[in-house]
């Protein structure tokens, strides 16, 4: 639950971006007599910094320097101990890196394009020194494409001074290049201005926190990634911060970066003794204001998920590099606080539960990549990578099942030149912004056929269902929570009705075991979420309230306001299609409110009459207008209407949780739903492996739509 100063802050960023400043102007006076009493130290901490960036956005007033001083010029006198987040960033890549400082070649060329200290980089340098070749002579260079981090002179020379010494302990032919960009265009100018020098020289390109501020110069990343692709670099490493900031949406970027920027300063706090928690702590201050306070051009602190970088580099024609699993044993001893998960195969470093930053690494796809038949697997240096949605616990109850066994479908390629289709290319990716589905592709993706292999996933648990009940075992007893992703928590149990097929032409007995109950339909709409943040570009944004929520409220278990002070804001702002599903007297109901619409939308699949439940409409809206709308910043929300849609309806009284998860379904799509009773056993089907697995299926429009992206 939030503290009354993260409220009043939430509630003047709406009433700046709704253009009250009288409003908002009342609210500071209100966080200043607040920020007193707040207890949290780190909390107290960053509320004051995105204060300071609202106040900055309302008077244009922004930091000249972007990036942090460093406090002395003499490098010797700073004792700088690495943070978790540089450390992290390092170790992450170093295992690709010296895989490939193992082709024999006689050249090396390091190029770093970052914003951490340079004399934490030197731990790196000879690191990859130590491990070129195995002591064989080596001419090196190491290019340094970063800003300026002092204005004195000395700085540098002193950072040229270790460097030097550090290569000239290896006994190698070393050259030191410093480009200094302190702006977007000055990256891209340095970047352009990369050469090759020999087919005989292995190059490794590093971005460390400095690639998503090319988001801010349009054109900016294809150019810079088309230059890359050009120089065939043996590897690219990207290490960013895992957030979701680059939107204009203001509201949403500031609800958002809020939640992001404190779990980042509540982790480091653990850790800030020393000089690279004040430098962090500078940097990330000046970034928050950057994302709040600036527009255009000049908010360059452009964060985008993983997700969203591997749709980029795929569609730039790279392909990924796995990384080692096995390397993150001493960190995890030294940063116990944090944890390390795998997603797509790559590392990303979480506190408390939440995403911090990600590393990756990449190289040009050549014709053999994308020619044929052959999938795109990864398993190391000589292997492409399978394009796979988020990765998930290799755990599996009742029985573990491969990795590959859900995979999406692989996309093959014809081998024609990268540069003939640059043009068709670069129009296929802005054709994804804003996907308009049709009905026929909503109705191909809900009745798409089953795979093979899960159709034997079905008959297995099937089989094992039929064991027990053979053995005698307690099924009521044998609760494991089911599926890959545990956080879903749902039971075998609860999954196994959905395996369950009413009769359609007998009458049903028993009803209730053909019931889904409420962890399914949470487990769903947590999915339904999942999707959108996966393929942000492909639909519309939505989240859902849990089903007790209304449960609550109807039944005067809780007051309004005790029910809006459960619900968190920050998950929901900038939603457009809020989903709160509804279970009345053992009947599931979908509620969804288009924020963009302004429409209260009452789903029944029993077709009652339009005055049917008339006091839990009027309760459930009068809370909606009243309470939560207006915080999420909606002031007219007293022009909510309710709609009734044209909508299928179940014809026998078993399947309303089915259509309730399918409406919503279809609604996260378009206003179409085109399905009917007769699919309800497909969908039974169809929702015990998405929830089994862990994630909704691509649909077969955008199975080809990547396919013809690598075809062309």
């Amino acid at each position: 639950m939030d503290s009354p100063l993260v409220i009043k802050l939430m509630d003047c960023a709406k009433a700046i971006a709704d253009g009250d400043l009288k409003f908002a102007d009342q609210l500071f006076s209100d966080m200043e007599s607040l920020s007193a009493a707040e207890t949290n130290r780190v909390t107290k901490k960053v509320v004051e910094y995105f204060a300071e960036a609202l106040a900055r956005r309302v008077h244009g007033v922004h930091p000249r320097n972007p990036f942090p001083l460093l406090p002395s010029s003499n490098l010797k006198k700073i004792s700088y101990e690495p943070s978790p987040l540089e450390w992290f960033a390092c170790m992450s890549t170093d295992y690709a890196i010296r895989d490939v400082l193992d082709v024999k070649k006689n050249k090396l060329h390091l190029i770093e394009i970052s914003s951490l200290v340079d004399c934490w980089q030197r731990h790196s340098l000879e690191e990859y020194l130590i491990h070129a070749h195995h002591g064989m002579p080596l001419s090196f260079q190491y290019t340094s494409i970063r800003p300026k981090l002092s204005k004195n002179d000395d700085y540098l020379q002193e950072n040229r001074r270790m460097i030097t010494e550090v290569a000239q302990r290896s006994r190698v032919d070393f050259k030191y290049r410093a480009l200094f960009a302190d702006s977007v265009p000055d990256i891209v100018e340095s970047v352009l201005r990369l050469e090759r020098t020999s087919e005989d020289e292995i190059i490794i390109v590093r971005w460390v926190f400095q690639l998503h501020k090319l988001l801010a110069l349009e054109g900016a990343v294809d150019k810079v990634l088309s230059k890359l692709k050009d120089l065939k670099p043996d590897i690219m490493v990207i290490v960013e911060q895992e957030a979701d900031n680059n939107t204009d949406d203001f509201f949403y970027r500031f609800a958002t970066s809020f939640k992001y920027y404190l779990n980042l300063f509540e982790s480091l706090e653990l850790y800030a003794t020393n000089l690279s928690s004040l430098i962090w702590e500078r940097h990330l201050r000046w970034q928050i204001c950057n994302v709040v306070a600036s527009e255009g051009i000049d908010r360059i602190e452009r964060h985008e998920t993983l997700a969203r970088w591997q749709q980029r580099l795929y569609g730039a024609r790279f392909c990924s590099v796995a990384l080692c699993s096995d390397q993150f044993a001493d960190f995890l001893y030294d940063f116990s606080a944090y944890k390390i998960e795998e997603n797509s195969g790559f590392p990303v470093l979480l506190a408390a539960g939440h995403p911090l930053i990600f590393a990756s690494v990449w190289k040009p796809a050549s014709a053999t990549h994308f020619s044929g038949d052959d999938t795109m697997r990864g398993t190391d240096l000589n292997h492409p990578i399978t394009i796979q949605e988020e990765s998930t616990s290799p755990v599996v109850e009742p029985e573990a099942v491969s990795s590959s066994e859900f995979a999406e479908p692989e996309v093959v390629s014809s081998s024609e030149s990268d540069d003939d289709n640059e043009y068709v290319y670069n129009r296929i990716r802005r054709l994804t912004h804003g996907k308009i589905w049709s009905v026929e592709e909503v109705r191909e993706y809900l009745v798409s056929p089953l795979k093979e292999k899960e159709s034997k996933r079905l008959s297995r648990w099937k089989s094992r269902q039929l064991t027990r009940s053979i053995m005698k075992i307690d099924l009521k007893a044998y609760r494991n929570v089911a599926g890959r992703d545990k956080q879903l928590n749902v039971t075998d149990t609860s999954l196994a009705s959905l395996l369950r097929i009413p009769p359609s032409s007998t009458p049903i007995r028993e009803e209730k075991q053909y019931y889904v109950d409420d962890s399914v339909i949470n487990a769903f709409f947590d999915l339904l979420k999942k999707r959108q943040e996966k393929f942000p570009d492909w639909y519309k944004r939505n989240s859902s309230l849990p089903t007790w929520t209304m449960t609550f409220l109807l039944s005067g278990k809780w007051t309004m306001t005790k029910l809006l002070s459960c619900i968190n804001i920050e998950d929901i702002a900038g939603t457009a299609k809020l989903f709160i599903p509804l279970c009345l007297e053992n009947h599931w109901i979908l509620i969804c409110v288009d924020m963009e619409k302004r429409e209260f939308l009452w789903l029944d699949s029993l077709n009652s009459p339009p005055d049917a439940h008339h006091t839990e409409k009027t309760t459930i809206s009068e809370w909606l207008v009243k309470h939560l709308l207006p915080v999420l910043g909606y002031r007219n929300s007293q022009q909510l209407k309710l709609k009734q849609l044209s909508i299928p309806y179940q014809t026998n009284r078993i399947d309303c949780g089915i259509f309730v998860m399918k409406y919503a379904d279809c609604l996260a799509h378009c206003d179409h739903f085109p399905f009917t009773q007769q699919d309800m056993p497909h969908f039974r089907l169809r929702v015990f492996l998405d929830i089994y697995r862990g994630r909704l299926p691509v649909p077969p429009s955008h199975v080809r739509f990547l396919r013809a992206l690598y075809k062309i």
